[in-house]
């Protein structure tokens, strides 16, 4: 709380200290006569200077902008220096930061007001910016997606998803398409561009000369032996590769589930050899371009990443635990670095079991690498059908249990522990409960250890120790008390420290 308030204050301070060396604000760029030193701007005082009453609100009327060409637009620079300078891409209102990119501003006569404290600008009157939009079957967004200025009567849109359809650009109502894919001109009120299901680093159409593109993420797979087969095998016959990885940015690419046998494989883009990378080390490496074979030593299924910047990939097999209230552990505290106690183990990262774990009525769900990112779970007990983010799984009858999930289909089942019954649910009880100090086990057993409520263990006992197991040294409250016998079947029982 403390670094933070200091950030607070020193965020503070820093906004005054730059509004303190402000003595004069002026619009500057191509877009308003030249960058400084050129000719519409020659300095060495800035043309277009803004007026204020206060140092802080500035303001500018009646200025024509004009259309910029590539890496123009306009800034506000303060002192007729480049030392302090706003700029952002929104247009006509925004909020400027020191040092932010140009304003792409669209040509027309404005009213400009610029704030040099919070960095707030906007620009009104001129030429209305149009609306434009991707619609068509191909867009699944209800309204269509909205497109964002980028350049001279250019607009944008990044990182887009569409299904296989078609597609129409409509501006201010008015819809525009073409015949051709990915690129063509959007000249026709009837033409529907075909589009196929894919993702798009981005969407752009010139409305001046409506030639309009859409830019594919390149797609990026893992082929080989171990991965089904090389192109052109049975497990992989092409032209698509059958492993095809997916990515929100053309940077970061994954693919979860994958089920791999021990041989070599490759990373390689657009289903072809052109561009590949290889490295031999597995699990973690970094690959390089016409690099070695992946040599995967572990049959298993795995999740993999891939940067295609970068090289560096892994291959990863999840941990899944069970939390949640009908757990002796309770729901995960969100506490950094918190290790799930109730872990499932797995011998081919498709099927995950934990044996003979007590269970009380009451909530539970799987989850995945200690973090909620990825959790399953259904309302049925007490087997059914785990989905992303589902349900609590509502524990019905206080039990140990075998636990299983399978986290490629999402099926689970709790069975009651054959443990539990070989090892007499009623034969062995804890006296005296509560207990100020001492207490022992009534039945045959190898081991008694003492957990806190929470889960950490702070006690071993042997059968040796006499059945006189001390805890007076432990503070008053409830602890879990887990006996086991020499086949390793365990109970978990609750006891009162008094």
């Amino acid at each position: 709380m403390k670094t933070k308030l200091l950030l607070l204050i020193a965020l503070i301070f820093s906004a005054i200290n730059i509004n303190a060396q402000v003595t004069s604000v002026a619009l500057v760029g191509e877009a308003a006569g030249g960058w400084p030193g050129q000719p519409g701007n020659p300095g060495p005082t800035d043309v277009h200077q803004m007026t204020s009453t206060d140092g802080v609100n500035w303001t500018l009327n009646a200025i024509t902008l004009t259309t910029f060409a590539s890496g123009g637009g306009v800034k506000f620079r303060a002192n007729n220096a480049w030392d302090i300078n706003w700029g952002d891409t929104a247009f006509p209102s925004g909020t400027g930061t020191q040092g932010g990119a140009n304003i792409l501003c669209i040509a027309g006569t404005y009213d400009v007001t610029f704030n040099s404290t919070t960095g707030v600008y906007n620009f009104s009157g001129g030429t209305p910016l149009p609306v434009v939009k991707l619609v068509g079957t191909a867009v699944t967004t209800p309204g269509g997606l909205v497109m964002n200025v980028s350049g001279p009567d250019t607009f944008t849109i990044s990182n887009v998803t569409l299904v296989a359809g078609n597609a129409q650009f409509d501006v201010d109502g008015d819809l525009f398409g073409g015949t051709t894919f990915p690129t063509g001109s959007a000249l026709s009120n009837t033409s529907l561009i075909p589009v196929p299901a894919a993702f798009f680093s981005s969407i752009t159409i010139n409305l001046a000369t409506g030639e309009y593109s859409f830019v594919l993420i390149p797609p990026v797979s893992i082929v080989g032996d171990a991965v089904g087969g090389w192109p052109g095998s049975a497990g992989n016959p092409g032209p698509i590769d059958t492993n095809q990885l997916s990515s929100n940015d053309a940077i970061n690419y994954k693919l979860d589930k994958l089920a791999c046998v021990v041989g070599p494989a490759k990373f390689r883009q657009d289903n072809a050899w052109t561009t590949n990378w290889g490295n031999v080390a597995f699990p973690t490496g970094t690959a390089t371009q016409g690099g070695d074979n992946i040599a995967i030593t572990t049959a298993s299924t795995y999740d993999v990443k891939f940067n295609r910047v970068t090289g560096e990939y892994s291959f990863s097999i999840p941990t899944f635990a069970l939390v949640g209230a009908a757990t002796s552990t309770g729901w995960p505290t969100g506490t950094p670095g918190e290790i799930d106690a109730n872990a499932l183990t797995t011998t081919d990262g498709v099927t995950y079991t934990l044996a003979n774990v007590a269970l009380s009525v009451g909530p539970c769900k799987f989850r995945a690498n200690n973090a909620w990112d990825v959790n399953f779970g259904d309302a049925a007990f007490p087997s059914g059908t785990a989905t992303q983010g589902g349900a609590n799984i509502e524990v019905t009858t206080a039990n140990n249990y075998d636990v299983s999930l399978n986290r490629v289909t999402g099926a689970y089942n709790f069975t009651p522990s054959l443990s539990v019954n070989q090892f007499g649910i009623d034969a062995v009880s804890v006296y005296p409960n509560p207990t100020a100090s001492n207490f022992s086990i009534n039945g045959n057993f190898e081991k008694v250890q003492v957990y806190t409520i929470s889960g950490q263990l702070i006690k071993t006992f042997v059968s040796s120790d006499n059945n006189q197991f001390s805890i007076s040294d432990l503070s008053t409250g409830l602890y879990l008390v887990r006996v086991s016998d020499a086949n390793n079947n365990n109970k978990t029982l609750k006891l009162i420290k008094e």
